[in-house]
């Protein structure tokens, strides 16, 4: 019974809840990919895959989801690419600016962003939306003809402090209740 009572908690609170959205971003897409419609509350953003800058996946030019290369760069017109990628190629900054590196997959909270509108997601990151709104996603490249590939990407509620502090203390009155419970056994 106890444990059907902290899984409904558990359900209820938003822990463990999945993700409300799912998407695949295509690289070759200069415009924002919406990732949904969200009511106010933080949520997190997390991403899985690859992208290749030159064609179809594995044709030797492949990035993470925060811009750096995944195998090192060896084509000699692209070695500015190693270690730890650029924001700069092909003589141009992607869509977002400078200090964001090309390939990596960046949001926006508008959809026909301008420089100033975009926010870094990497391998994830956590916003917090302060009224009902929606959530943007594009791959930052300077020329997004040749791209090949796709990063995924899910969002999900963050619990808010309220809820973690609600969990802390069922945690404690539970481990009480089972010390009591325990105590009470061995009198008998």
């Amino acid at each position: 019974m106890r444990v059907l009572l902290a899984m409904a908690f558990l359900a209820t609170t938003g822990f463990g809840a999945p993700a409300i959205a799912a998407t695949s971003i295509n690289p070759t897409w200069t415009t924002p990919t919406s990732l949904g419609s969200f009511s106010a509350g933080s949520y997190r953003i997390t991403t899985t895959g690859l992208i290749d800058l030159l064609g179809a996946p594995g044709s030797g030019f492949t990035m993470r989801p925060d811009g750096v290369p995944d195998i090192a760069v060896t084509d000699v017109r692209y070695l500015y690419f190693n270690p730890g990628g650029t924001d700069y190629a092909d003589g141009r900054h992607g869509q977002a600016g400078p200090g964001f590196n090309i390939g990596s997959l960046v949001g926006s909270f508008v959809a026909n962003p301008g420089i100033g509108d975009f926010f870094a997601i990497g391998f994830g990151t956590v916003v917090t939306l302060a009224a009902p709104g929606s959530l943007y996603a594009v791959v930052n490249d300077a020329y997004h003809v040749n791209n090949g590939g796709s990063f995924q990407v899910e969002v999900a509620p963050v619990p808010e402090p309220a809820a973690w502090a609600l969990l802390i203390a069922g945690f404690g009155l539970t481990g009480a209740a089972m010390r009591r419970r325990q105590g009470l056994g061995a009198t008998r």
